[in-house]
């Protein structure tokens, strides 16, 4: 748990040498469950702790089943328009270094169900290639299209890692800024449904300026990755035995199926088709709004 006397919100000095930053402890992060049509997710979660005066960004949890029918997303974010998300629940936690020396980092977490704007009967989620083909589709969807000047904004998917103790084909990989270091997202994707995809996203943020190495050698990162690591670490999830029947399907027709050890980065900039799946190379004008 967090010294409030060693580790304040209050920043009167600055601090030398690198920053070990304390925030919350998952010791005492109690479990969470997310009920949805066809399984149950349950994962341990701090209690939402943002630095004073930032804006909250916390999505409470509500008592009921998420059917997962979702909405668009903005033009902005999304010029394809080609998923649909819910956002179930959302959560910030500062970090603070050491006697009076502030607020040195924020990691934001979020949980959201996504599918495609346009139902696509040839697609199965809950086979591990499909799953890649909607997670890559659909961050390049968000984040492919955006650039600072010739050059893509982000570079994804970076550490890219199946994880195994789900009974669901799930992946985690990160996503990294190339224009602007001190920020990290990392990502968890996994199938509740032929036809729906979780995504859990953390951004990690160093309070810093300078290249990644200078700013880890003044803000240590590990402390935001670990709780981000217990969090992951923590994932449950229960399908429901109709779920299960359609997973057993999968793995006895591809037995030999499971997500890919590795991945590339991507080549981005680069956009979506409007099915969210097909990589398109970058246009500006692809999705542009017509002038009136």
């Amino acid at each position: 748990m967090r010294n409030y006397i060693k580790y304040p919100p209050f920043r009167w000095r600055e601090h030398k040498g690198q920053c070990i930053p304390r925030g919350p402890s998952f010791r005492w992060a109690r479990m969470v469950t997310v009920r949805l049509t066809d399984c149950t997710l349950s994962l341990r979660l701090p209690r939402h702790a943002p630095r004073p005066g930032a804006d909250s960004g916390e999505w409470r949890l509500l008592p009921r089943v998420y059917d997962l029918e979702g909405q668009d997303h903005s033009d902005r974010e999304m010029p394809s328009q080609s998923w649909l998300y819910e956002g179930i629940i959302a959560r910030a936690w500062a970090f603070y270094g050491p006697w009076f020396t502030g607020c040195k980092g924020n990691v934001h977490f979020s949980l959201v169900g996504l599918r495609l704007s346009q139902p696509n009967p040839q697609i199965n989620f809950l086979h591990p290639r499909a799953l890649e083909t909607g997670a890559l589709g659909y961050i390049t969807a968000c984040w492919g299209h955006e650039v600072y000047g010739n050059k893509a904004y982000y570079q994804a998917p970076l550490n890219w890692t199946p994880l195994q103790h789900l009974p669901l084909p799930a992946v985690r990989f990160d996503m990294r800024c190339v224009i602007q270091a001190g920020e990290l997202k990392r990502f968890v994707f996994f199938p509740v449904g032929r036809d729906k995809l979780i995504k859990i996203s953390f951004t990690c943020h160093q309070y810093a300026t300078g290249t990644q190495e200078e700013i880890d050698a003044r803000v240590s990162p590990e402390p935001m990755l670990e709780l981000v690591e217990n969090i992951i670490g923590s994932l449950q999830v229960t399908p429901s035995p109709e779920l299960q029947r359609e997973v057993d399907a999968v793995r006895e027709a591809y037995p030999d199926a499971a997500v890919s050890p590795d991945c590339p980065p991507l080549d981005w900039p680069a956009h979506v088709d409007r099915d969210g799946l097909t990589i398109l190379p970058y246009d500006e004008k692809l999705y542009a709004q017509p002038v009136r």
